[in-house]
């Protein structure tokens, strides 16, 4: 299942143009680098360059306890769409609403976000609940691997 990630382009008339292009002009490019801030290790960004159909930058950022598993889908299914929106839009709104697919193929920060979801979701459960830090630590792996089971799930055919 890819994620889609509705943005706020109130202040971002680049992006909207960005996605109107893309319904009427062949495929864009666009790089793009995972990362983790360093001042909050709650929040991890997806820096995207987009250089076709024109040049236009974005960063998005995801806070780990309340958005980790959109940064688990994407980089499970190597790929999130992008909505350009208002706050309070919501995909039932409009489900055919212009939206790009952006491919992400892995990269060096898969292997971290592993490591980093599971500590961070340990820390949040023991805020949460006192109890030791292995037993949050199994509880955080255990979401993990649910919320991977629930996203991952297919239609029989």
């Amino acid at each position: 299942m890819v994620p889609l990630v509705i943005i706020d382009t109130t202040s971002r008339p680049d992006l909207d143009e960005l996605v109107r292009l893309h319904s009427h002009l062949s495929p864009g490019d666009v790089t793009y680098r995972w990362g983790q801030a360093e001042r909050n290790k709650d929040l991890v960004s997806l820096s995207l360059w987009f250089v076709r159909p024109i040049e236009a930058r974005a960063v998005l950022m995801f806070s780990i306890e309340g958005e980790g598993i959109i940064v688990d889908n994407a980089l499970n299914s190597r790929a999130i769409y992008l909505q350009p929106g208002r706050p309070g839009d919501r995909l039932k709104h409009d489900p055919h609403r212009p939206k790009i697919l952006i491919e992400i193929p892995d990269d060096d920060f898969r292997e971290q976000w592993e490591d980093v979801a599971v500590r961070r979701l340990a820390k949040v459960i023991r805020r949460r609940s006192p109890i030791p830090r292995e037993e949050a630590r199994r509880l955080a792996v255990q979401w993990l691997a649910q919320s991977r089971e629930i996203s991952g799930f297919r239609l029989p055919t």
